[in-house]
C-alpha cells in the first residue's frame, strides 16, 4: 500500500530542531509548511541563491515572505555557481549549494 504524504510525515521523526532546504518551488514550500505546522518553533529554513535564473530574486522574496508568515527563521546564502569547462551548470550549482 502506498504511503500518503501525511503518513510519511507522521513516520518522519527528525532530531529537533532541524532545517529545511527551501528552494522556493512547490515541493520545498509544501515540506516547510507541513514541518512548521507539525513542529512549531523547531524548524529553520535555508535558501541558496545561485543567481543563475532571472527568477532567482523572486524565489528569495517568496522564501522570505513564506518564512515570515510561518514564523520560521530563514538563512539565505548567496553563492557563485560558475561552472568550469566540461562541468554542467547544474553540477556547479549543486556543488556550490552543498558547500554553503
Amino acid at each position: 500500500m502506498a504511503h500518503t504524504f501525511e503518513q510519511a510525515l507522521a513516520d518522519f521523526s527528525p532530531g529537533l530542531p532541524f532545517a529545511v532546504a527551501l528552494s522556493g518551488g512547490a515541493d520545498s514550500t509544501a515540506l516547510l509548511v507541513a514541518c512548521a505546522r507539525r513542529w512549531p518553533g523547531q524548524v529553520r529554513a535555508v535558501h541558496i541563491h545561485h543567481g543563475l535564473q532571472a527568477a532567482a530574486d523572486g524565489f528569495e522574496a517568496h522564501c522570505r515572505a513564506l518564512c515570515l508568515a510561518l514564523g520560521v527563521p530563514l538563512a539565505v546564502r548567496r553563492v557563485q555557481a560558475g561552472h568550469a569547462p566540461g562541468q554542467s551548470p547544474e553540477d556547479a550549482a549543486r556543488q556550490a549549494r552543498y558547500a554553503a
